[in-house]
């Protein structure tokens, strides 16, 4: 799903399911990002996230990773989340106490 503000990407590689998440990442846009996710992904599957140049994100689009890893784990399945953030950015997920999240093993290693 494409809006003006951000981007998920769905991709399914046969072994699991990647997911692309860009732009604005924030309380605004998240019920979007979260309608999204729900209508594009079989938490039934290993899944990895990548978070990908985004302009903005905030603790409402990391709590929603966090749930996402909760229900893939639930359903006995790898879950994991590469990102590359501006220095701004790391230091808010960091501060938020989100670090362990971000910083978890890609499901192909």
């Amino acid at each position: 799903m494409k809006s003006d503000n951000f981007t998920v990407q769905v991709k399914d590689n046969g072994e699991n399911l990647e997911l692309f998440f860009s732009g604005q990442l924030t309380i605004n846009y998240i019920q979007k990002v979260k309608e999204a996710v729900g209508e594009q992904v079989n938490f039934s599957r290993d899944i990895a996230v990548r978070i990908d140049n985004p302009d903005n994100l905030d603790i409402t689009f990391l709590q929603l990773l966090q749930s996402m890893k909760a229900t893939t784990e639930k359903n006995k399945r790898k879950f994991s989340v590469s990102a590359d953030l501006p220095n701004e950015l790391d230091s808010l997920v960091s501060n938020a106490g989100f670090s362990d999240l971000l910083n978890s093993n890609p499901v192909n290693s």
